[in-house]
C-alpha cells in the first residue's frame, strides 16, 4: 500500500471541507434544482473531489469524497447521502481509470455515472422512497440527463482549475 503524505492528506482534507460547505448551502448559487425532477439539484460538491483526485489521484479523491458526502449524512438525509456517495464515486472511478486524453478520462466517467446511478436509482428509489417500478422507469431518462450533466459541472471546472494552478506550480520550478 502506498504511504499516504502530509501534504495529500492537508489537500485532500481541504477540498472536503470545501465539497461539505458547498453541500451545507441549500439553494442558488451552490445548489440549483434539476428542472425535470426537483428531488435532485445540481451542485459543485464534485469539483473539490475531481481537484483532489487530478493533484493526488484516487486515494486522495475518494478521501474528498467521504468528507464532502458525510455533511448529508449528518443532516439525517441517508438516502440522499447513499445516493450522492455512489454517484461521485462512481465518476471519480470512471474519471481515475485511464490517464490518456482528457476527453476519454471525462467520457468514461460519464459512461460510469450514467450506468452506475441508472441501475442504483432503479434498485434504490423504490426502496427509499417506495416508488413503484413504472414510476422509477420513467424516470431513469432525466435522471441520466441529470447525472450526464452533473458529470460535467464536476469535471470541466476542476480541470480549468488544475491546469492553471499546475501551469504555475511548474513556472516557479523552473
Amino acid at each position: 500500500m502506498r504511504r499516504l503524505s502530509t501534504r495529500m492528506i492537508a489537500l485532500a482534507s481541504v477540498l472536503g471541507a470545501l465539497a461539505a460547505m458547498w453541500e451545507v448551502f441549500q439553494g442558488p448559487p451552490f445548489d440549483i434544482p434539476f428542472p425535470l425532477y426537483t428531488r435532485i439539484s445540481w451542485d459543485l460538491t464534485g469539483v473539490p473531489i475531481i481537484l483532489s483526485t487530478l493533484f493526488y489521484g484516487i486515494t486522495a479523491g475518494t478521501y474528498t469524497c467521504l468528507i464532502g458526502c458525510s455533511i448529508i449524512f449528518f443532516r439525517g438525509n441517508i438516502a440522499g447521502g447513499v445516493f450522492k456517495l455512489i454517484a461521485e464515486l462512481a465518476t471519480l472511478i470512471g474519471f481515475s481509470l485511464v490517464k490518456r486524453s482528457i476527453w476519454l478520462r471525462i467520457t468514461i466517467a460519464i459512461i460510469l455515472r450514467v450506468v452506475v446511478m441508472t441501475i442504483g436509482n432503479y434498485f434504490l428509489l423504490p426502496f427509499f422512497y417506495e416508488m413503484q417500478e413504472p414510476v422509477v422507469v420513467g424516470l431513469l431518462l432525466f435522471i441520466g440527463i441529470f447525472n450526464l450533466t452533473q458529470a460535467l459541472i464536476n469535471i470541466i471546472p476542476a480541470y480549468h482549475i488544475f491546469t492553471i494552478v499546475d501551469s504555475k506550480v511548474k513556472a516557479s520550478v523552473d
